[in-house]
């Protein structure tokens, strides 16, 4: 049994264009083979299933960050999901993260004690968030879709910034994950979400979950992991061949690794399509086809 894991943005997608164009040969060649391909991403569910739609796939994927995991609802026997699935219409969805509105709350907090300009997507209206952003009225409404994660501005220290939310989702038993944005139009955004303080890596814990699924269904499972993010190295490191497409943060932080990683030479839809279809042309063995 073989499965594709991969980031979504910046890998199967455009960085610049968010099309896919360039990856078709190879994603015709897993359809062909019947490999599942297993969407991971920081955006909302609503964004994602814009893209799978799009694709046609029918497999699980991960979204905010790893801290939302969604099933459809038949595609695993229900002997092998745990009690932290909750059948909602026709996915299993299990979350790390804190929910939106209690993360919400907790924002509010911190801005109480900064006494500072901390805007959220919650904030907005889906039209203030489309003219704000310059996103279509349609995107606003999916970004706005979220469950576990916030994106909201902030000019202040940094340092002051972490140091209240980690106090403030400490206390409620959370791990706090913040990191600067860099793809948007506007200048001092950031990437918030949580995690159980037991799971400090939720990309990689959801990836494993996953995983564990298909290996309790059907055995041994040979695993293609791709990602341009020096934060997926946790995900990365559970597949069996893991390949990195070039990035802004590529070089310095692969070098610190001591992982197997191979190194595309195209980034983007190009790279990917290329590294996919030399993985299936090494792990063909007539039995997939």
């Amino acid at each position: 049994m073989r499965i594709v894991l991969t980031r979504l943005e910046g890998c199967l997608l455009d960085p610049q264009t968010k099309s896919y164009g360039a990856a078709r040969q190879a994603l015709a060649a897993l359809e062909r083979r019947s490999i599942p391909l297993l969407l991971i991403s920081h955006w909302t569910r609503a964004q994602v299933d814009k893209i799978r739609q799009q694709l046609q796939l029918q497999h699980p994927f991960v979204v905010e960050a790893g801290t939302v995991i969604y099933l459809p609802e038949h595609y695993f026997p229900a002997s092998i999901l745990d009690e932290c699935w909750h059948l909602q219409l026709d996915f299993f969805r299990r979350a790390v993260g804190l929910p939106y509105q209690d993360l919400r709350q907790s924002l509010g907090q911190v801005r109480s004690q900064l006494q500072m300009d901390l805007v959220g997507f919650g904030d907005w209206t889906v039209e203030e968030l489309a003219m704000t952003y310059g996103f279509t009225v349609e995107d606003a409404d999916l970004a706005k879709a979220r469950e576990t994660s916030e994106i909201f501005s902030y000019a202040g220290h940094p340092e002051q910034l972490y140091m209240l939310l980690s106090q403030e989702l400490e206390a409620q038993g959370y791990h706090l994950h913040l990191s600067p944005l860099e793809s948007l139009s506007l200048p001092h955004q950031w990437y918030l979400t949580t995690s159980l303080s037991s799971c400090p890596d939720p990309v990689r814990q959801s990836t494993q979950i996953l995983v564990d699924c298909y290996r309790s269904h059907l055995g041994v499972v040979s695993s293609l992991g791709m990602s341009c993010l020096p934060a997926d190295t946790g995900f990365l490191g559970l597949t069996g061949t893991r390949i990195v497409l070039p990035g802004p943060h590529r070089e310095p932080r692969w070098a610190e690794t001591t992982q197997d990683w191979h190194l595309a030479q195209l980034p983007g839809p190009e790279g990917w399509n290329e590294a996919v279809l030399m993985w299936l042309e090494e792990t063909d063995h007539g039995d997939d086809e």
